[in-house]
């Protein structure tokens, strides 16, 4: 919810990771929202989509597909 709140906050679209900070006594922090995180078959936004069943080629197809949306 905190993460889907920083992205509609900061006009973001399409796809984007939020980064997080967690301070010693276990409250949080937004430290930026990353509109280009990595795009490898290792990095963190493939990884959760693999998790959630999506494969690799899925989502670039969907983020283009976003993309294409958007400009239209």
């Amino acid at each position: 919810k905190s993460a889907l709140s920083v992205y509609n906050c900061g006009d973001a679209s399409g796809y984007a990771r939020i980064d997080y900070r967690l301070k010693p006594d276990g409250s949080f922090y937004c430290l930026e929202i990353n509109t280009l995180p990595g795009m490898t078959e290792t990095s963190l936004v493939p990884k959760a989509a693999k998790a959630a069943g999506m494969s690799f080629e899925e989502l670039c197809k969907k983020i283009l597909d976003a993309a294409i949306r958007t400009v239209r």
